[in-house]
C-alpha cells in the first residue's frame, strides 16, 4: 500500500474526495483503511502513524480518486488539529461496539467538528466497528442510530476482521454522500451564475438596501 502525502489544501477538484478517518485509540481506524484499500487484515499497528493514502474508485460510474487520512488516537476532551478537520470532504468516525468510551469520544468529535466547520450538511459516517464480538458488545444499535439520526450522520456497523463488504459499504455510502452534496452545489452555483437569477440577486440586494436606508434616515429625523 503506497503512502502518498497530500498538502493539507481545500478540496477543489470534484473528482478528488479527501476522507479523514477518526477514533479513539483501538478502535480499529487503521485497520478500516487498510481492509478497505488492500482487502487484508492486519490487527497491529503504530497508534502514532498519521499518513495519507489515495486509491481511485468508481462512484455512481465516474472513477474518483479517494485520499484517506489515517489519524493519531483521538483523546476525549481534546480538540482536534484544524488541519485535517478543515481539509476533509468528509469524516469516518471510527468506534467499537465493545467500548462504551471509543462511541462517546465520537459524539464529542461530531460536535467539534460541526462547530468548526459551521455546515450542517457535511458528510459524517458514524462507523460501528467490531459487530463480530456479539459476546462482548455494550453498545446497542438503537442508541447509535437514535444518535445519527439526531445528528444527521450516516451510520453503519462493521467488522473489519471479518467482514471487508461492510468496510467496503460504509466507505461507498460516504463518498456518494459527497458526491450528491458536491452536485448540490454545483446546481446552485450554476443557477446563480445565470444573468437572469443574477440581475434578481442585484435587484432585490438594492431594494434592501434603499429600505435599509430609508428606515435609517426615518430613525435619524425622529431622534
Amino acid at each position: 500500500m503506497e503512502d502518498k502525502i497530500h498538502k493539507l489544501v481545500p478540496n477543489g477538484s470534484c473528482r478528488d474526495i479527501n476522507i479523514v478517518v477518526l477514533g479513539a485509540k483501538g478502535v480499529g481506524k487503521s485497520a478500516t483503511i487498510v481492509r478497505f484499500l488492500t482487502g487484508r487484515f492486519i490487527g497491529d499497528y503504530d497508534s502514532q502513524m498519521e499518513a495519507i493514502f489515495s486509491t481511485n474508485i468508481p462512484i455512481d460510474g465516474k472513477q474518483y480518486t479517494i485520499n484517506i487520512m489515517d489519524t493519531v488516537a483521538y483523546v476525549p476532551g481534546k480538540e482536534l488539529k484544524e488541519d485535517p478537520v478543515f481539509w476533509a470532504d468528509a469524516f469516518m468516525l471510527v468506534f467499537s461496539l465493545t467500548d462504551v468510551s471509543s462511541f462517546k469520544a465520537a459524539q464529542q468529535m461530531v460536535d467539534y467538528i460541526r462547530r468548526m466547520r459551521e455546515d450542517d450538511r457535511m458528510p459524517i459516517l458514524a462507523a460501528a466497528n467490531k459487530s463480530d464480538l456479539v459476546h462482548l458488545r455494550t453498545v446497542s444499535s438503537a442508541d447509535c442510530e437514535a444518535w445519527c439520526l439526531d445528528q444527521n450522520c450516516l451510520s453503519c456497523e462493521i467488522s473489519a476482521s471479518e467482514d471487508p463488504m461492510s468496510v467496503k459499504t460504509a466507505f461507498g455510502m460516504l463518498c456518494h454522500r459527497v458526491r450528491v452534496i458536491n452536485k448540490k452545489r454545483e446546481k446552485l452555483s450554476w443557477t446563480l451564475q445565470r444573468p437572469a437569477v443574477a440581475a434578481k440577486l442585484h435587484l432585490r440586494q438594492s431594494l434592501k438596501n434603499l429600505a435599509e436606508k430609508k428606515l435609517w434616515r426615518s430613525r435619524t429625523f425622529t431622534f
